[in-house]
């Protein structure tokens, strides 16, 4: 799905800039992460982890797409937006992530132990350089 298309499906609207829920996002974000990084992860919940890593990781660049006035309710549509919004959006490791994600949560999808671990770094690297350097809070 490209850009035209999140837009015409209503998958993007403008909003208004909201700094709580920024604020509140950002602090789920945070708490997603703590919880993965204190779990005893292990080859059977990996997963499940895996997932909240990504959730984690979601509600940061919902946060980005807010402080621009937009609200945008669709994974893949998140992902077309902040390609023209962040010059340095690295969208096809987001993708990857979210591919990974849905096959977790919509089809059943188990992920290797060490995969898992590697995704899950990923994922709290590309986060945490995001909101380093595009969320104010």
């Amino acid at each position: 799905m490209d850009l035209d298309e999140c837009y015409r499906k209503n998958f993007i609207r403008k909003t208004k800039v909201d700094s709580e829920l920024i604020k509140s996002l950002v602090e789920m974000s945070r708490i997603k992460e703590l919880t993965v990084n204190s779990a005893k992860v292990d080859s059977v919940n990996i997963s499940a982890y895996v997932s909240m890593a990504y959730d984690s990781l979601r509600e940061v660049l919902e946060a980005i797409c807010i402080s621009h006035g937009y609200k945008v309710t669709s994974h893949i549509c998140l992902g077309e937006l902040l390609k023209t919004l962040i010059d340095d959006f690295d969208f096809n490791e987001f993708d990857r992530m979210r591919y990974v994600r849905n096959g977790i949560n919509y089809y059943g999808t188990k992920v290797d132990f060490e995969q898992g671990k590697e995704i899950i770094k990923k994922i709290f690297l590309m986060k945490n350089y995001l909101l380093k350097k595009y969320v104010r809070v």
